[in-house]
């Protein structure tokens, strides 16, 4: 007779890729512990955010030409990256594609210094009808240093304490090809009889417009060309409705 046990026993598996922490009594708890706890649901929602969502732009993140030349304005909006980040664009945003890419921290922030060696330095300007893609993708920053403890006199070191969840603005040189559809369709989705297939995702990027660039500094802004939306639901709603009778 088959040991029915064993057999169940047989067919679990593992990974350290699902690992979480199991706290116990007077258990020496590490930072690696508390970081690994934060990890597992990060992760999880990754995976959630990715293979049943999908990913791409959920709403706003417009592209609008700038008031300068070779600048463009992006509305805020929400984004989900190709990884399962959430990238949240809580302000509009002023880019200049003559940076190639700009890192966004925060909201706010310090204006600009005076002293041009302080200021981002500008790559040459693109040429007159060049096409340039604006993208996004997802990017952390360390936030809220504070000294470290230590033994001694001299304890200047900081550690930071916190991570600050932001993105980054680049220019790319063409349509990435996780934006282009198989079928040459520009939008909507497409139902098969052949099972999913979990792919893993190529680059980070969420193009968001594509611009072309005037002779003056003028840039054209198209907002659908390369930019891929995904489907929320977010919108949909209906008012309540008493069916009972009398």
């Amino acid at each position: 007779m088959t040991d029915m046990s064993n057999s169940a026993t047989s067919l679990k598996g593992t990974s350290r890729a699902f690992e979480r922490p199991r706290y116990f009594p007077r258990q020496l708890i590490t930072p690696d512990d508390m970081n690994l706890a934060q990890d597992y649901v990060r992760n999880r929602m990754r995976r959630h955010n990715r293979l049943l969502h999908g990913w791409g732009v959920v709403c706003g993140a417009i592209v609008q030409p700038g008031k300068d030349p070779w600048t463009v304005v992006i509305a805020p909006g929400f984004v989900l990256g190709p990884y399962g980040d959430e990238i949240s664009i809580d302000q509009p945003v002023t880019f200049d594609v003559r940076l190639r890419c700009k890192p966004v921290q925060d909201s706010g922030g310090c204006p600009p210094s005076a002293d041009p060696w302080c200021n981002e330095v500008a790559d040459p300007a693109p040429t007159e009808g060049q096409a340039l893609f604006v993208a996004v993708r997802y990017a952390e920053f360390p936030a809220r240093p504070v000294r470290s403890s230590g033994c001694g006199c001299g304890g200047d070191e900081c550690e930071y304490s916190r991570w600050r969840d932001g993105y980054e603005i680049c220019v790319l040189d063409e349509c990435p090809p996780s934006h282009v559809r198989a079928d040459g369709q520009g939008e909507g989705g497409s139902r098969s009889n052949k099972p999913p297939v979990c792919e893993c995702p190529t680059d980070p990027w969420v193009v968001l417009a594509r611009v072309t660039a005037g002779r003056d500094g003028s840039l054209t802004v198209d907002t659908c060309a390369c930019r891929r939306h995904v489907v929320s639901h977010a919108g949909e709603w209906w008012p309540c409705q008493d069916t009972q009778d009398g």
